[in-house]
Parts: structure tokens; sequence; C-alpha cells
């Protein structure tokens, strides 16, 4: 599908990746995005892995300010979310994945250039791993989808979407 709108192979790739480190944040309740690496043609995946350990570097993010490019965008994205302290105290759980998710979503756009694309994939990730409610109340008020549906309707058809035969959320409930 990636390639409908990029036909660089390393579009596809970074899809690929990033839509693993997905899957495994909901489902094993971990932030990996190598976890897709073994998914990659062999000729690409240890270039990614360089990549992505360049990514991980605290110096990093000035490098990643030419973010357009899925590579790079990836990276900036992973660079804020690695980089971004998860606190280790479970006495508020809730205040440390809220706390987390905005930090790290505050570092992919200081990161700068194209923003709403690199805090959109560190977002897709972040809500992964820490759930819906990690977002703030006052942010998750602003999300809208089509047709009409609010915060609470989105959430429903994930539901659906991750565990079919659940009952939707009804609009305006």
């Amino acid at each position: 599908v990636a390639e409908l709108t990029h036909a660089d192979p390393l579009a596809g790739d970074s899809r690929v990746l990033w839509c693993e480190a997905i899957r495994v944040a909901v489902t094993e309740r971990w932030l990996d995005v190598r976890a897709g690496l073994d998914l990659l043609p062999s000729e690409r995946s240890e270039q990614w892995q360089v990549w992505l350990d360049d990514a991980e570097r605290p110096d990093a993010a000035p490098r990643l300010f030419g973010n357009g490019f899925t590579v790079t965008a990836l990276q900036a994205a992973w660079h804020a979310i690695s980089t971004t302290p998860v606190p280790a105290d479970d006495r508020d759980a809730d205040s440390f994945a809220c706390q987390h998710l905005q930090h790290a979503l505050h570092a992919a756009v200081r990161i700068g250039n194209d923003t709403d694309t690199v805090a959109a994939i560190a977002g897709a990730l972040l809500g992964a791993y820490w759930g819906a409610s990690a977002v703030p109340a006052a942010w998750r008020r602003k999300v809208h989808g089509w047709p009409a549906m609010r915060a609470r309707e989105l959430v429903g058809l994930a539901v659906l979407a991750a565990c079919p035969g659940e009952a939707p959320v009804e609009p305006g409930a």
C-alpha cells in the first residue's frame, strides 16, 4: 500500500518497521522499532539497523531536521520516543504514561521541519503502547474523524478492528 504514494522501497520498509513496532507495543507491551527488521529484505535490514542506532543517539536531533524523507521521519519519531525517559516509578502509572507520551511528542515537534508527520508517527506508537488514557483529556476532545465521529467513537472503531465481535461504542453514548 505504501507504494501507492511512495515508490521508494524504503517507504515500505519504514511502514513495515512501524506497523510491527505498533503490533509489539499492543500485544507484548514493548517499545521496539527493531522488531520488524527480520521482516525486511536482508539487503536493507543492516542499513536500517544503522539508521535506528543513529536515531537513538542523544545528539541525533539536529541531523534529523530534514525529516520529509521516510527514513529520517521514522528516525526522528523513534529518536523522540527512545531518548525521552520512561518514568520507572509505577505508583501512579497513568500519570507516568501521560508524562512520557506528552514529553516524547513535544520532543518530536521540537526536532522541527515536518513536525506533523513526525508527531503523528511517534503518536501512533506511543498511543499503541500507553493506550488512549495516556492522552491528555484536552487533546482527546480535539480528536475527530469522519463522519462526525469524536474520540469516543474512534476508540470504538479501534476496538472493533483489534477485537472483532466486540460491541462498538455508540455515537453520543
